[in-house]
């Protein structure tokens, strides 16, 4: 095999789901249960699927229900199946890489979350606000030109 003599300069940062950054973070376990797999993906919001945080072991993509967290850890799933049924982590408190459906964020904005699908965007109507968020960089690149990083802090 020869030695790479090129760089891949496409994808300048992250993975949707990923942890960015070292820091705080807190993370709550729970069992995957959305009405649509397809909604399953990492970097969305999720909330509680019963709504009452004490009772919450199952939670879903998006939702109305108290928030739960943002999906992380995708390299630690096997992909090929269906993740409802699945235990997953959601992070509360921390830094995370997202895709925003919305173009054009900007450091500092809010992050709402679409009730439906549970995919982040900057755009208040009709979403919903993800408590104590806000992007923290945003670092788009030609493969994902919403890629950001928020910062959660509840």
């Amino acid at each position: 095999m020869a030695i790479p003599m090129t760089v891949e300069t496409g994808m300048i940062s992250g993975v949707p789901g990923e942890i960015a950054f070292h820091g705080p973070t807190r993370v709550r376990t729970a069992v995957i249960d959305s009405a649509d797999n397809k909604n399953n993906v990492f970097g969305r919001a999720y909330t509680l699927k019963d709504g009452e945080p004490e009772a919450g072991v199952y939670v879903q993509a998006g939702g109305a229900g108290h928030f739960a967290g943002i999906m992380i850890s995708p390299k630690a799933y096997n992909l090929d199946k269906e993740l409802n049924g699945t235990q997953g982590e959601f992070l509360d408190m921390g830094e995370v890489y997202v895709r925003l459906e919305s173009e054009g964020a900007k450091i500092g904005d809010k992050v709402y979350f679409v009730p439906a699908t549970g995919e982040l965007t900057t755009e208040e109507e009709g979403n919903t606000l993800v408590p104590n968020c806000i992007v923290e960089r945003n670092t788009p690149s030609a493969e994902q030109p919403t890629l950001a990083v928020i910062r959660l802090t509840n």
